[in-house]
This record gives structure tokens, sequence and C-alpha cells, in this order.
């Protein structure tokens, strides 16, 4: 191992390799790869040399206390640490408890420069931003590119634990925005995420050697033996586990008297449960100033699942509700395709049917929107070809608008200049949970879905500088293992 000085003198001659280089270079794009690469070395050869002026202050026999125990410096380890220069070698101090010549052994090194299961917090904090936006793979394909390494597979999965772990902690004691509008606005929606099985967890596991060890023709013959089941209408092939998003933001009034928004708008996801969102998002508003007079209405909004206007009875019970808009013109269209017979081939009847009931609803015209559809289905006769079908969506539809009535009050909320439909979270579930964990082929165990969503509530949050400053507080340690998978079935399996 270089000395400190020797180090020093190695960095200095680099520089003036690297700018000989530079001056040879007959292209900008030799030039620039020539100082690219020269960077990464010049780095590796300072972070050696910091590295090495720690560990002079812990000198063989010097003494320390770490959590009200005394340690001695008793010998030294040899190791590699990642950087965001590539892996440099590093004498590690090996600290023991007096008196315990058994007990774990400790470095303080790790502790005092930040160091996270062999690995700078710079890096650690950069792998989980990465896997936040794009597959593992990709992460590694994408470091190995810029830096000229990358943490291994294993390692990409201890970092997303460890730091995905930290991420809902985070987000729970985040400040909330001090500038907010004078209207909260709460909205929840899902969107399920393929979980893998214990069957395909088990294939997957599988040594590709021994998977392939007969070829294609054993795998055709075995298809042919054990033919697939067709799945039915409504069967999925993915076994998603539905994510629970939420956003919280607010609306302020601007000088000419409208309403203007979304102002801090911050989402939430799990895929615990919906309770366990709700209670999240409720806990997050209160921080914000629900149940004081700092806002002046509160407004939730929703699609038609039952389950999340029951919650809202519970946590959120004196918001202006509305279920989305966008939702009701879909009930519409379905109800409108069973009375317009023949939509098919004369559309124009069934957009003008579907644009004059959209009209009527805007207008607060709900109750007669629910009579014309209830009109439909009583002239519908009970037998005849389709009529069953066109019933059933008759029934269903108008008993929908009949049990939502009091969220239907499209009028007189456009009167206040609040939201009507349920964009916003719209566009944070596809964000949220579609873009990064809805991918081709990609099937999630249950514990690294959840760490990857909240990390990703946190970069679309646009928390990220937060968030790398409280890990360092937190001194982040990574396990030895990655979370074992936890299939979709676990729980069944359990039970069973």
């Amino acid at each position: 191992m270089p000395s400190i000085q020797q180090a020093c003198d190695e960095v200095d001659r680099r520089v003036q390799d690297l700018r000989r280089s530079v001056a040879r270079a007959g292209t900008s794009s030799e030039a620039e790869a020539a100082v690219w690469t020269g960077l990464l070395a010049l780095g590796q050869l300072l972070m050696i040399s910091f590295f090495e002026g720690r560990a002079a202050r812990w000198p063989l026999g010097s003494r320390y206390q770490h959590a009200q125990r005394s340690y001695e410096i008793v010998g030294e380890e040899r190791t590699e640490i990642g950087t965001r220069f590539g892996k440099v070698p590093v004498v590690r101090p090996v600290g023991r408890q007096v008196g315990a010549p058994r007990a774990t052994r400790d470095f303080p090194l790790d502790r005092e420069v930040g160091l996270v299961g062999g690995f700078t917090l710079p890096v650690v904090a950069l792998v989980a931003r990465l896997t936040a936006a794009m597959a593992f793979a990709a992460t590694r394909g994408l470091m190995k590119s810029l830096f000229a390494w990358a943490p291994s597979s294993r390692s990409v999965l201890r970092i997303v634990d460890a730091v995905g772990a930290q991420a809902r902690p985070f987000l729970e004691q985040a400040p909330p925005p001090e500038d907010d509008g004078e209207v909260l606005v709460i909205t929840v929606d899902g969107k399920g995420a393929p979980a893998i099985s214990s069957r395909e967890y088990a294939r997957r596991a599988m040594p590709h050697q021994a998977r392939d060890a007969n070829g294609r023709h054993a795998r055709r013959e075995k298809r042919r033996e054990h033919p697939r089941k067709r799945r039915g209408p409504g069967k999925k092939s993915k076994n998603a586990k539905m994510a629970a998003v939420g956003v919280v933001y607010t609306m302020r009034r601007t000088a000419d008297g409208r309403l203007e928004g979304p102002v801090n708008k911050r989402n939430y996801a799990t895929f615990v449960s919906y309770r366990a969102l709700f209670e999240w998002v409720h806990a997050e508003a209160v921080r914000r100033g629900y149940g004081t007079k700092k806002f002046t209405k509160v407004q939730f909004i929703a699609d038609g699942a039952d389950v999340l206007w029951s919650l809202q009875q519970e946590f959120f019970p004196d918001a202006e509700v509305c279920l989305d808009w966008f939702h009701v013109v879909e009930k519409l269209w379905k109800a409108g395709k069973a009375i317009c017979r023949g939509s098919r081939r004369e559309r124009g009847h069934l957009e003008a049917w579907v644009a004059v009931q959209k009209r009527i609803l805007r207008h607060g015209g709900h109750a007669d929107v629910a009579a014309t559809i209830e009109a439909a289905l009583a002239a519908t006769p009970v037998t005849g070809p389709g009529n069953k079908y066109r019933r059933k969506v008759l029934a269903e539809v108008a008993a929908h608008l009949r049990k939502n009535a009091a969220r239907l009050e499209y009028a007189r909320l456009r009167r206040q200049d609040l939201d009507i439909s349920s964009g916003v979270v719209e566009g944070a579930v596809r964000h949220l949970v579609g873009v990064r964990l809805d991918g081709p082929g990609m099937r999630w165990s249950r514990d690294r879905a959840e760490a990857v969503l909240h990390l990703r509530c946190v970069l679309i949050n646009g928390l990220w500088n937060d968030f790398e400053r409280f890990l360092g507080d937190r001194h982040v340690r990574l396990a030895a293992q990655p979370v074992p998978t936890r299939t979709h079935d676990a729980v069944l399996k359990k039970a069973a």
C-alpha cells in the first residue's frame, strides 16, 4: 500500500499525463474520452489518499469509545471500497471491545467516513436512485458505461432493500410544504403490479443448464403433455398485487379569483392495503393542516370503488366528495351502447346520446340521467337476442348513478371552481407504478416491490437531495444477503 506522500506524488504525475493526453488528441471525442478516463483514475488516487489519511488517525493500540463501550485498535484489514471512480484498495483499522476478545469486530473508519457495506454513501444513493427509475440490469449497465464498473447484482438488491426501507420513514418525517393553497385535495386510486408466484420463482431459481438440459424439443413435448389451461374472461396472467396510490395537493386562489393547482403535490403509495394508505395519507393531511382552519375547503375525489368511499367516510368525513367525472362518462358510454343498437355501424347516434347525457349531468341533472337509463331498461324486453346483457348493463349503470347521487354534484363543484376528475392520481398511478413496476416480463417479490415503490415516491416528490442527507444521518447498513423473495401466494400457502 503506497504512503500518503507517494499517493500525492502519483496524483501530480497523473495530472501531467492527462494534460499531455489531451494535447495529443486529434478530435473532441478522443479528448473527451481521455479526460473522462483520466479523471476516473485521478479520482481513485485521490480517494486512496483520503482513506489513507483517515486510517492514519487510528494507530495500533489506540483506544476509543463507541455506544458507551471501550474499544482498542488491534490490527487492520485490507479490502476494496466501491466509489464513483471505481474500486479502491483501503486498509481499515480493526477494533475490539476491551476485555472481550471474542466480541464482534468494529470498523471505526467505516463509521467516521460514512461507508455503507463496502461502498461510499454517494454510490449507494446513486444506485438506489437509478433503480427507482429503471430496471436493475439497466442500472448496472448504465453505471458500467459511466464509471467503468458497477456493483454486483446481489449488491444492487442489498442496496435497494436497505435504502428502500428508509424511504417511508423519510417521507413520514419530511417537513410539509410552507406555501400551500387554501383548498386541500385528496385523491386515491390503485394499480396492479405483477407479483411472482411460487411456481415461477422455483423455475427462475433453477440453473439455466438444468432448465434447458434437454433442449427445445423436450420443452415442446412437455407443453403437449401438460397444456396450459385457457384463461377465462377477466382472468389475468400476471398475478397482480394492487398498489394503493394517494395524492395530496392544494389549490391556490389567484388575483382574478380562480383556483389554480395542483400546488405542492405529494404522492404516497403502498402495496399493503387501501386502509394502510388512508392511514398514511390522513397523517400527512393532518401535518399539512387538515382539521384546522388553515383550509377553507377539503375535497376528496375517487372512482366508484366502494372500499375507497367507505374509508373516506372514516378518515375524511367532512370532505367535499366527488366521483371522478371520466369514470361516470365511461358508464354513460357503456349504457349508450346498450341503448343505441347498431352503434358500430352508426356511431353518430351513440355519440349524440352520450353528449346529451353528459351535458345534463354537468348541469346537475344526475337524477334525470338515471331516469333516462331506467326508462330504457323498462323498454328493453326480457327476452330477445342480447337483451339479457343489455338489461344487466342498464340496471348496473342506473343503480351506480343512484347510489352515488351525492357525489355527482358537478354543477355546484364547477361553480366553486373545484376539480371534478381524478386526473392527478391517474397520472401518479401510471408514473409511480405502471412505468417502473409493470414492465414486460417483470415479476416482483412483495417486499422489494414495496421498497422500489417508496423510492419512487421520494424521487417523484422531488425530495431526493433531502433523502440523501437523511441517509447520511441514519448510518444505513447493508444486510449480508438480499431480502428473501416473498411470493404473491405466500400468505395463502401459509394459511393452508
